[in-house]
């Protein structure tokens, strides 16, 4: 209730999209990564800061080229 009074009250200056928690909300990156490439993330032997940087570099890419980068990834990591 607290954010809708917060909203309403901003409405008349301008609008909701000026406060701050909706900014942030607005600015961050959100991905979906398949059901296939989680299990394929997980099938690899990496430490939490090198999947983390993977996952960081498969959120820009496609599906396909995700499951393309990690077949990759897995043929050099034999």
């Amino acid at each position: 209730m607290r954010l809708v009074s917060l909203i309403n009250r901003e409405e008349s200056n301008g609008g909701f999209e000026r406060l701050d928690v909706v900014k942030k909300y607005f600015q961050r990156i959100f991905t979906i990564l398949s059901k296939e490439v989680r299990e394929e993330l997980m099938k690899l032997d990496l430490s939490k800061d090198e999947l983390k940087e993977i996952k960081k570099e498969l959120a820009f890419l496609t599906e396909k080229k995700q499951l393309e980068f990690l077949k990759e990834l897995t043929k050099n990591n034999e």
